[in-house]
């Protein structure tokens, strides 16, 4: 069988970097098919719809972003694996900086707005649930029980913190200083120790 010409991912790439650079608006069928050289057919073969592409492009950021976080997760110490998962944020920026700005300038309710595709909408409205699962998990191992409190307390930890601390720079457009990792990490851990003290103390 020959190979495609032209890539589903080359596409993605080249709408990607117009939504960017120029706004959502500007990643028209035309604009993104001069961009990546393919014709506006292969472009509605592949996709169907701009609206699907566009559905494409920030669930792919959205699956890189979550596979380095779950992978991070699945470390055999409760502790390590809330701070790898933390830090896999600010990694993930530092390698894929692109999908991490896309990440932050688009949420997933803006897609849902323009979805049609009831498959789209599925996949978008059901992204989350591994990562839900795997943050559940997470507080269940550090503090003995997954309660709405120790949930919200590893959410802090692992997710507020690093998506805080890295959000500013994507925004500006500004590399991450070195050092702010180390000091994620040690906000991490602090939160995480206040956390398993107070979920110790008993209820006078």
């Amino acid at each position: 069988m020959r190979p495609a010409q032209h890539r589903a991912g080359d596409i993605l790439d080249a709408a990607r970097g117009l939504v960017l650079e120029h706004g959502v608006q500007s990643a028209t069928v035309d604009a993104i098919a001069r961009e990546s050289g393919a014709p506006v057919g292969s472009l509605y073969h592949r996709f169907g719809s701009r609206d699907r592409l566009l559905a494409e492009l920030w669930l792919r950021a959205a699956r890189r972003s979550q596979a380095v976080f779950l992978a991070a997760a699945r470390h055999a110490d409760p502790e390590q694996a809330a701070v790898a998962a933390a830090l896999s944020l600010y990694d993930f920026v530092q390698q894929h900086r692109q999908d991490a700005r896309m990440l932050v300038s688009f949420r997933r309710e803006d897609l849902l707005h323009d979805a049609r595709s009831p498959s789209v909408i599925r996949e978008l409205k059901e992204l989350n649930r591994p990562l839900d699962d795997a943050v559940t998990d997470l507080a269940r191992r550090l503090f003995g029980k997954a309660t709405r409190k120790t949930v919200e307390q590893t959410v802090l930890a692992v997710i507020d913190l690093p998506l805080g601390a890295v959000r500013r720079h994507l925004v500006a457009g500004s590399a991450l200083p070195a050092w702010l990792r180390d000091l994620l990490e040690v906000a991490v851990r602090a939160v995480l120790r206040v956390g398993k003290e107070s979920s110790c103390r008993r209820t006078p």
